[in-house]
C-alpha cells in the first residue's frame, strides 16, 4: 500500500502535531508489512528539525521544495495535478493538519486531533477558532475515514461535527520517544521539585495549579515547582497570582525547553503536575509517566483515558481535590512510588509501533469503504 502523509508540520514544529507526524512516520518504516511512504513537505519555511533526527529509511520518500503552503492549491489547480501527484502518487493521502492539500486521485484520510477550538474557553481568538474549525470541516468533508487520537477526541468528532461514528477510528498516539537516547542526563534543576510543561494558557490552569502547590508547601512538601512552556493567552492571570503569592520564590519560570534538554528535566522531577482543563490526548504527563515520574493530571478531556490508573485524576476546578492530590504526592514517598511505577507501566502500553498499526489499519479500512481490496 502506497500512503502518503502530508509532513509539512514534521518538517517545522517540534512540538504537537509535528512531534506526532515524526513519531507516526519513525514507527511506520519498521512495523510488520510496512506501507510504501511518500511524504508532502513543501513548505517555504526552514526545517526546524535536521533530516538525521526524522529517521526517515532508505524507502521512505520526502519531497520537500521551499514553497509558500498559500500557493500550493493555485499551483495544483494550474497544473492540474494534485499533493498526491507531487509526491509520485499514491493510493492513499493522510491530511495531518487544517491547511488541507488539494488530492487529485487518492483515497484521503485525515486525523482531528481534537475539537477544543468548538468550545469557550479554548485560548484563542474568535477568528482563529472559526478558521480552524473551517479546515477541520474541510477535512472531515472530504476524508473517507477520519483518525483520531483517543475514544474521547472519536466521540466529541461526533457530536462537534456531525459525523457517523462508524467512520471514525481511533489511534492512541506513542510515548517511547522519550526513552529513545539512553538514561536522561543529569537535571539543570538542583533539589526536589515538581514540573509542569505546557504553554502558559487559561485551559492549562496554572492558576489553579499554583493554589494547589501553596497548599502542598503549607503542608510541609519542600518542592519547588518549574513552570516550562512558552506563554499564551490569559497567560496574565497565572502572572498575577504568581506575583503575590507566598511561594512565589519557589516557582521556577523557564520559557521553551529544547528537546535535548527536557528529558533531563522530566527524569528529574519528584512529581509532575498537569491539571489541563481539557485535552484531546495529552502527551506531557505520560512522557513524564514513561520516565517513571509520578502524575498528578485531571479528570478532563481525554487525559482519564490517556492515563488510566497511571495518575492522579481530581477535578481540575476543584481547587481542594488538586490541593490534596498535589500534597499526597509531594509529600507520601511511598504512595508516589506506587503512583510512579504504575504510570510506567501504562505508558509501556502507549508505543508508536502500535500507533502505526492502529493508524495502518485505518488506512485499510478506507481502501475497503471506497471498494479497493
Amino acid at each position: 500500500m502506497k500512503v502518503a502523509i502530508d509532513y509539512r508540520t514534521a518538517l517545522v514544529n517540534r512540538e504537537g502535531i509535528g512531534r506526532a507526524t515524526r513519531e507516526l512516520v519513525r514507527a511506520l518504516q519498521h512495523i510488520e508489512d510496512p506501507p510504501e511512504l511518500r511524504l508532502f513537505g513543501w513548505t517555504l519555511a526552514k526545517s526546524e528539525v535536521e533530516r538525521e533526527e526524522l529517521g526517515l529509511g532508505t524507502r521512505t520518500k520526502l519531497s520537500r521544495l521551499r514553497f509558500p503552503s498559500r500557493w500550493i492549491p493555485r499551483a495544483c489547480a494550474l497544473l492540474g495535478r494534485g499533493a498526491d501527484d507531487l509526491v509520485g502518487g499514491a493510493e492513499v493521502f493522510h491530511h495531518t493538519q487544517t491547511h488541507v492539500l488539494p488530492v487529485r486521485r487518492a483515497i484521503e484520510t485525515a486525523i482531528v486531533f481534537d475539537c477544543i477550538w468548538a468550545r469557550p474557553g479554548a485560548g484563542l481568538t474568535d477568528e482563529a477558532a472559526e478558521k480552524m474549525g473551517a479546515g477541520i470541516r474541510a477535512q472531515v468533508a472530504r476524508a473517507r475515514r477520519i483518525l483520531a487520537p483517543s475514544a474521547f477526541v472519536a466521540d466529541d468528532i461526533a457530536i462537534t461535527l456531525g459525523v457517523e461514528r462508524s467512520r471514525i477510528d481511533v489511534a492512541l498516539l506513542g510515548c517511547d520517544h522519550v526513552l529513545r537516547g539512553g538514561a536522561p542526563a543529569p537535571s539543570p534543576i538542583a533539589g526536589p521539585y515538581a514540573l509542569t510543561v505546557s504553554r502558559i494558557d487559561t485551559r492549562k490552569n496554572h492558576t489553579r495549579m499554583l493554589r494547589a502547590f501553596e497548599a502542598a508547601v503549607r503542608a510541609g512538601a519542600p518542592h519547588r515547582w518549574v513552570v516550562a512552556g512558552p506563554r499564551g493567552a490569559g497567560a496574565e492571570e497565572f502572572e498575577e497570582a504568581l506575583a503575590t503569592s507566598a511561594v512565589r520564590e519557589r516557582v521556577v519560570r523557564l520559557d521553551f525547553v529544547p528537546e535535548s534538554e527536557l528529558r533531563a528535566l522530566y527524569a528529574g522531577a519528584g512529581a509532575f503536575l498537569f491539571a489541563s482543563l481539557d485535552e484531546g490526548f495529552g502527551l506531557p504527563p505520560l512522557e513524564a509517566a514513561a520516565l517513571g515520574v509520578p502524575v498528578v493530571a485531571s479528570s478532563a478531556g481525554s487525559l482519564p483515558e490517556v492515563m488510566a490508573d497511571g495518575a492522579l485524576l481530581p477535578d481540575p476546578r476543584d481547587e481542594q481535590a488538586l490541593a490534596r492530590a498535589f500534597t499526597t504526592v509531594l509529600t507520601d514517598r511511598e504512595f508516589a512510588a506506587d503512583l510512579a511505577q504504575r504510570g510506567r507501566a501504562r505508558a509501556a502500553e502507549l508505543s508508536w509501533a502500535n500507533c502505526a498499526r492502529a493508524t495502518t489499519a485505518h488506512w485499510r479500512r478506507a481502501r475497503v469503504d471506497e471498494g479497493v481490496s
